[in-house]
């Protein structure tokens, strides 16, 4: 019997999520065993870098 790849270690899988449907990309990047850490930081670092851009154009 074949094993089957939980779609968190799809890495194309959780990209297209980040772009479509951000918090379950968060979520799967999260819980991924295959995306190094330092692609999570870099994407991390990207999202918190988005949010406070988002919330200083806001909140001017």
């Amino acid at each position: 019997m074949a094993s089957k790849v939980k779609w968190y270690n799809d890495t194309q899988m959780v990209g297209t999520l980040l772009l479509f449907w951000p918090p379950l990309g968060v979520y799967g990047l999260y819980k991924s065993e295959t995306i190094e850490s330092k692609w999570k930081n870099l994407a991390y670092g990207t999202l918190a870098l988005v949010c406070m851009l988002l919330a200083s154009i806001y909140l001017v």
